[in-house]
């Protein structure tokens, strides 16, 4: 599960082929114990932090977490895991596992498990309150909706797979209090003057839930805005009834435009409004009958480029080449390569080209060997730290706050036929190298720290601080360069990012130790572009 870096850990070769041998004045090897690879039976994710020696899983709501498969649980060679690997694992509760070399190492294992729940009924108003520690909801509807006959549309309050049973309530009978339990088949239409019950099947479990329903004076309202930079999606509720409007305009301007495109759905209003322009103030309300809602105010995001994304200015210090001028500020060294640590012995990978160009200079990356080792020329934005032991360690991304939609650039790639290969890519011998070029956008609060020696790599397709991601890949030789436009995948719309990790690559198998000597990537002209 962990992506490509092919920078630190090619780096990490170059550490075993010329790095220097450490005295252990201890009695015993110092020999660490790792566990490379695990995996249960309804798992959506897993991710191994070497560093903090963590596991953390992420469920399936289907599945149960006190009693999951192991399907899969793998360590360090010549390590002992106390007590053997389990065919079955509880991890309702973090579990720890001792691996025994000449030391002890312990790991935890931690599991959660995401539980989508909704009560939806007729004529509904604000979204309920569910409490979870106490199961008890709380389901808001219209003023104008009558709690003898509320209809119940859908319902989930536990996992998939509970049974929803039945639902028992109070009724007045000949002047009395009455508890009346019936069997639930939604939708269906409930007297809810008074607390209602409903009783769910969950794994051989009763678990019973507490709803109230409370009537609710809704009013013209924008309730929240996410503005991107060239548009925003706002959401506003109103009583029900009639015909509502979005209006916006710009904080300068003294007309209002009603939005055309407004979606209604019950008591809510959305539309997501295009075509503005970036870093500006702008207003907007709800309007119906000539009466209009409180106007809430927002700022489109600023449409930000990356310094340097020309690739033009560069520095050159002994046999080292920067993607930065020489005397450039913090805030302008956006950009680094793997040339600090190889250059000893490969000299610089990533170096700029004059000729080969769209305008001004390119970046140019080759795959490079020497002795034992197998570098990829690539480029990114962070930091390269240092060859640390066996390992490298470097830093990925710098501080970013918009949200574009693609990028755009150009690319020339001359790849070469994989020739030098590690396990487990012995059966791609002989094929056609390819180069990468990726986007990730995330809301870290700091760069991302690689360290090969310990393992810790970031985990594309579970790093939940992971907002969107972009990825090309490509084996085919090119005339020239070649425009191409990547655009992002959001796995949130609402979040904002913090940091930007752009890399490019020669071979994609680099950090692998795997590629085409003298497979080579040139790029130019990047910008992102926003929408």
């Amino acid at each position: 599960m962990q992506t490509i870096y092919r920078i630190a850990l090619s780096l990490s070769a170059f550490a075993l082929a010329f790095g220097c041998t450490f005295p252990n004045d201890m009695s015993y090897p110092v020999v660490l114990a790792e566990i490379t690879a695990f995996d249960v039976e309804g798992a959506e994710s897993v991710s191994i932090d070497a560093e903090s020696r963590t596991i953390s899983v992420v469920l399936d709501e289907t599945c149960n977490i006190a009693a999951l498969e192991v399907t899969t649980f793998k360590y360090t060679d010549g390590a002992q895991l106390v007590g053997g690997v389990p065919s079955v694992i509880d991890l309702s509760t973090p579990k720890t596992f001792v691996l025994k070399t000449y030391q002890e190492y312990e790991w935890t294992v931690s599991a959660t498990q995401p539980v989508e729940r909704y009560i939806r009924v007729d004529n509904q108003a604000s979204e309920p309150e569910l409490n979870l520690s106490t199961r008890i909801a709380v389901v808001y509807v219209l003023e104008s909706q009558d709690l003898k006959n509320v209809t119940f549309r859908e319902m989930k309050l536990e996992k998939d797979g509970a049974q929803l049973i039945s639902t028992t309530g109070f009724e007045l009978v000949a002047g009395e209090s009455v508890e009346v339990t019936e069997p639930v088949s939604l939708p269906m239409t409930l007297n809810c003057m008074m607390l209602r019950y409903f009783d769910f099947k969950v794994n051989d479990e009763d678990v019973r839930w507490t709803i109230k329903v409370v009537q609710e004076k809704v009013e013209l309202k924008v309730s929240s805005i996410n503005a991107w930079a060239k548009h925003a999606q706002v959401y506003g509720l109103f009583d029900g009834d009639g015909a509502p409007v979005i209006e916006y305009k710009k904080v300068s301007d003294a007309e209002w435009t009603v939005c055309n495109d407004a979606v209604v759905a019950g008591v809510g209003i959305s539309a997501d409004i295009t075509g503005l322009e970036s870093a500006t103030e702008y207003e907007v309300r709800i309007g119906k009958d000539g009466n209009y809602s409180a106007v809430a105010s927002f700022t489109t995001e600023e449409a930000l480029q990356l310094y340097n994304f020309s690739f033009d200015n560069w520095s050159l210090d002994g046999k080292v080449w920067y993607p930065y001028p020489s005397g450039a500020s913090q805030d302008q060294m956006i950009w680094d390569s793997a040339n600090k640590g190889a250059a000893t012995f490969i000299g610089s990978s990533t170096t700029p080209d004059e000729v080969m160009a769209v305008s001004g200079t390119s970046a140019r990356m080759e795959s490079k060997y020497a002795v034992i080792a197998f570098a990829a020329g690539n480029l990114y934005t962070g930091k390269f730290d240092k060859i640390a032991g066996v390992g490298a360690e470097l830093d990925w991304g710098v501080p970013f706050a918009s949200r574009p939609t693609s990028l755009n650039g150009y690319y020339r790639y001359d790849p070469k036929p994989i020739d030098k290969v590690k396990p487990p890519y012995e059966n791609i011998l002989g094929e056609m190298d390819k180069c990468q070029i990726q986007v990730i956008l995330t809301d870290w609060d700091k760069p991302f720290h690689i360290n090969t020696t310990a393992g810790k790599f970031v985990d594309i397709a579970g790093d939940p601080a992971i907002i969107a991601h972009a990825v090309m890949e490509t084996d085919i030789k090119t005339d020239g360069f070649v425009e191409f436009t990547m655009p992002l995948e959001y796995r949130d719309l609402e979040r904002k990012p913090t940091y930007v990790v752009i890399s490019a690559c020669a071979s994609y198998l680099g950090d692998y130790f795997t590629g085409g000597v003298g497979s080579t990537l040139y790029v130019d002209e990047f910008e992102f572009i926003y929408e």
